[in-house]
């Protein structure tokens, strides 16, 4: 069972309509393409740029529109994006495939190329064309005007082009212009017209929406879950590299990876469409190597494994399962990676005798600089074998289902000594701690990872899971806008310290669905309510700042997104809380 937040207020609303993004927190961009047109934050010049956001590219900026002077006021629809300055109006689209649509309307803008680093040239091919080799960034791009009066202007030392403007000029009717990535053949094609891209996107965007939502059509949608159905759908990269399936990227602002636990919340808000979740899932289970384990993280051009993220997978596949959201054929699929997942831990993370595994760093459990590990390295962390649990007990599930009833006995057997293993090693006096991996000795920090696992629920005995909601309701962690990773007001606490004080989402859901399977489903529903009431007031943001519920860090994160979704829109027949406010700023 999970505990379900009542939506905010509905408005009658355009749901293709504008959206409340500011583009310096929110990128405009849509599904399946790798263009994002963003206000960067740390860009030397402010202003409105065209990025990229390709696993490969070394720095992301192509272009800035100056529509003169500073940045302009700025209007999101889903698929069409309009810029307007005193004296120039710019409409912007994208199609999947590589492509950026610019449409001067009125007035005249200069599109000034991001030729920063050595080699970048920017190569005229005819008088409406140039190929823009971005060398720093291993990119191609060429610009064709399509119509209307456009000029470039260049500045060469003799190795590289040093400037690039090209201005376009609609004061005698509106300037066309299109940005194709491509790589060693030029695009020769007619390109769609902006309009037919731009409402093709809204179309598309509004069915993600209705379908993710539950929905029907003409059914009006609160804003905030407007947002995240838009940072959700807006993140979607097609196939390609190594990516085997279309893939949810955690942002197109710099977070722009899939990493291993932050797929699972996506995978879950796609439980309408289980052929999309299992292939969330099954396309990052692709890299899983021959010992068992899985990367860090992926994406179009790199798999990287110096790290790796908790097994959660378990607990998101039993999630699944509980909704019927997983086919026969993705259970089958499932099994055997899931089990090499779980396996890998106690073959190749137990580094003492104790049988208990280890995380070698901060990063690998997704928290990367909790004070579990303030002191040293490898630990031992009680959520690892609480995740394990689940993850087991899942696996009997799943084996079941295929008709192997001794191995489902196997696995109940496993999951329930693992269970009997997080008890002896680490619950002393009354709590959990987490323990040094060589020595054993106990490192009693108040991080909340010592908390999470609440999210056993029925797996824990009850005086245990009891103690351990006693601690989490009085021992500093709660506040208006969700659950503190840090005791407010203690030492280790910081506003913005990432895993050391800030409301994250991932721990919300975990610790909500936790309760709720526990049996405390109003305590439950009070923290969903919460935290759904912050990401409305605040945006899908990575975290929040525990007493004032700012957002911070990067500012559209499909995970927040997608819990914001689960929690609202997941299980419409589950209890309700008090309603949220309705407004949400990206």
């Amino acid at each position: 069972m999970t505990a379900t937040a009542e939506r905010p207020a509905e408005a009658d609303v355009d749901v293709t309509g504008p959206l409340p993004v500011d583009l310096a927190l929110t990128p405009f961009s849509r599904r399946g393409s790798y263009y994002a047109v963003t206000v960067p934050p740390r860009a030397p010049v402010p202003g409105v740029y065209l990025r990229n956001v390709h696993g490969s590219v070394a720095h992301r900026e192509v272009l800035r529109f100056d529509l003169g002077g500073g940045v302009p006021d700025v209007e999101v629809a889903p698929g069409l994006l309009v810029l307007r300055a005193a004296s120039a109006e710019v409409h912007v689209a994208l199609s999947e495939a590589g492509r950026a649509h610019v449409r001067v309307m009125r007035g005249a803008i200069t599109l000034e190329l991001q030729v920063l680093d050595k080699f970048d040239v920017v190569v005229p091919l005819d008088a409406r064309t140039w190929r823009f080799v971005d060398a720093g960034a291993n990119q191609n791009y060429l610009l064709r005007v399509l119509a209307g009066d456009a000029a470039m202007s260049t500045d060469w030392d003799g190795e590289r082009t040093t400037r690039a403007e090209l201005r376009l000029d609609a004061r005698s009717g509106p300037v066309t212009l299109v940005v194709d990535e491509h790589r060693t053949a030029a695009p020769t094609d007619v390109p769609a017209d902006l309009d037919a891209v731009a409402q093709e996107a809204g179309r598309d965007y509004e069915a993600w929406l209705r379908q993710h939502t539950g929905t029907g059509a003409g059914d009006p949608v609160e804003d905030a879950a407007r947002l995240a159905a838009y940072v959700t759908w807006s993140a979607l990269v097609p196939a390609g590299g190594q990516l085997v399936a279309e893939s949810m990227l955690m942002s197109k602002n710099w977070m722009t990876n899939i990493w291993s636990w932050d797929l699972c919340f996506n995978a879950m808000a796609l439980w309408r469409d289980p052929q999309a979740a299992a292939s969330h899932l099954l396309g990052f289970f692709a890299h899983q190597d021959e010992s068992g384990g899985l990367p860090d993280y992926v994406n179009d051009t790199v798999v990287e494994r110096n790290f790796v993220k908790p097994p959660i997978h378990g607990w998101t596949v039993g999630w699944l399962l509980d909704r019927d959201a997983l086919a026969p054929e993705a259970v089958a699929a499932l099994y055997e990676p899931l089990a090499r997942w779980t396996r890998w831990w106690f073959e190749h993370r137990v580094h003492s005798g104790d049988g208990v595994p280890s995380y070698h760093h901060g990063n690998d459990c997704g928290w990367d600089n909790s004070t579990v590990f303030g002191e040293v390295v490898p630990v031992q962390s009680p959520d690892l074998l609480a995740f394990l649990a689940i993850q087991q007990e899942t696996l009997g599930r799943m084996a079941d289902r295929l008709g192997l009833p001794a191995d489902a006995a196997v696995w109940r057997e496993q999951a329930s000594a693992t269970v009997d293993r997080l008890l002896a090693h680490f619950w002393v006096g009354g709590r959990f701690i987490a323990r040094e991996t060589h020595s054993g000795a106990p490192i009693t920090v108040d991080s909340l990872l010592t908390l999470m696992p609440v999210v056993l629920g029925p797996q824990l005995p009850a005086e245990v899971f009891d103690a351990c909601v006693e601690r989490l309701t009085t021992g500093g962690y709660l506040t208006e806008h969700g659950v503190a990773t840090e005791p407010v007001g203690s030492a280790p606490y910081e506003p913005d310290g990432y895993w050391r004080g800030p409301i994250w989402a991932p721990t919300m859901m975990l610790l909500v669905d936790g309760l709720a399977r526990g049996g405390r489903v109003e305590l439950a529903q009070d923290l969903a309510a919460r935290f759904v009431a912050t990401c409305a007031a605040s945006g899908m943001a990575e975290n929040f700042d525990a007493v004032t519920g700012a957002g911070l860090r990067d500012r559209s994160m499909t995970w927040t997104a997608s819990v914001y979704l689960l929690l609202t829109h997941a299980t419409p027949s589950a209890p309700v809380v008090a309603a949220a406010p309705g407004g949400a700023r990206a």
